[in-house]
């Protein structure tokens, strides 16, 4: 009896551990250096923000960890590229596997789960890259590193239940990607990630602290460079809370309209 009722769950598993390899696989196909790519873009990026804010700009991060500004940036970076990439193509996640979608019984839900884990996955091989930049540069702290322990669940949590409700939507209104891309424009520009949030106006700063992405970059930056000053707890209960009031809504909304996605895609 035990293996009848984990059965569904070892199958649902075993597809989402093959949906992320073949997004993973798929992403290069066809190119030269293949694999390759993974390490080389973010190393790129991390080179040239180096050199353009560092070297021709001479930008310093006042009032933060670090006085190399791509640093500072990188560390910003980091989260934002993998929750934009996992919201982003969560969206078309439905529409775009529309012959599975029709299949009897097929669990939807990977999907999403699936592309949600290969952005998170493309940020670890960043990430790594990331450490060992900064521990050539003596800027790494390992004793702060746990915070990434704290950070990435909730940032999952996030990225996934805002992954569910876009999904959803996307399948009934088209205009979905778009709308979607002119608002995570907008959310770049309003959480801290090009500009420390000592820089914010004291009348605006509350309401930048309310974004749960200002808590995540944070935690981030704790966890890569080292606590600076004490944790803005204001900015990490709105991650927590708004983390799992998204998770909770998304995973509602989703298996609320799944019914009506086969008619739709």
């Amino acid at each position: 009896m035990r293996e009848t009722e984990t059965e569904p769950l070892r199958r649902n598993l075993f597809l989402f551990r093959e949906l992320v390899k073949r997004d993973f696989r798929g992403r290069y196909a066809g190119s030269l250096l293949g694999f390759f790519w993974s390490f080389a873009q973010p190393l790129w990026l991390l080179l040239l923000f180096g050199f353009v804010f560092s070297t021709v700009m001479k930008v310093q991060p006042l009032g933060t960890r670090t006085d190399r500004f791509a640093v500072f940036l990188f560390c910003g970076l980091l989260p934002w590229m993998a929750v934009q990439e996992g919201v982003l193509r969560a969206a078309s996640a439905i529409t775009d596997n529309a012959s599975l979608v029709k299949k009897l019984r097929f669990p939807s839900e990977v999907l999403v789960a699936a592309v949600v884990a290969a952005a998170l996955l493309h940020e670890g091989i960043a990430a790594a890259i990331f450490w060992v930049a900064l521990l050539v540069l003596g800027e790494g702290s390992w004793q702060s590193l746990p915070w990434l322990l704290v950070a990435i669940p909730l940032q999952v949590l996030l990225t996934v239940g805002l992954g569910f409700c876009v999904s959803s939507a996307h399948v009934f209104f088209r205009d979905t990607s778009q709308v979607l891309g002119m608002g995570l424009t907008a959310w770049f520009y309003v959480t801290p990630i090009v500009y420390p949030l000592e820089f914010v106006p004291e009348r605006l700063r509350g309401w930048i602290e309310l974004n749960p992405l200002t808590g995540l970059v944070d935690l981030y930056r704790r966890a890569f460079l080292g606590a600076a000053g004490p944790l803005p707890w204001r900015g990490l209960a709105s991650l927590v809370l708004i983390s799992l009031a998204f998770a909770t809504f998304g995973a509602w909304l989703f298996r609320r309209l799944k019914p009506a996605f086969v008619d739709q895609v």
